[in-house]
């Protein structure tokens, strides 16, 4: 009667024990994938602010040039 006892619990145990490992796998899952869409962000974001970054310096060189060329601006 106690092997039974212990025979079920073990089982019991075991059963428990295979459901975190599944979840902890599902965790991973989700974590890596969580990590490989955020690198992508950031790349995203790194060429984004370079580009916004070059189109205002042009916008201002432009704007400088046409006071310089229009504006009858003299040193």
């Amino acid at each position: 009667m106690n092997a039974t006892n212990d025979a079920s619990s073990m089982s019991a145990k075991d059963k428990v024990i295979i459901k975190l490992i599944d979840l902890s796998d599902k965790q991973n899952e989700l974590i890596f994938a969580t990590r490989k869409r955020l690198f992508q962000l950031e790349k995203t974001q790194n060429r984004d602010s370079k580009f916004l970054c070059g189109m205002s310096i042009a916008i201002c060189v432009v704007c400088i040039l046409m006071t310089v060329r229009f504006g009858g601006f003299t040193w």
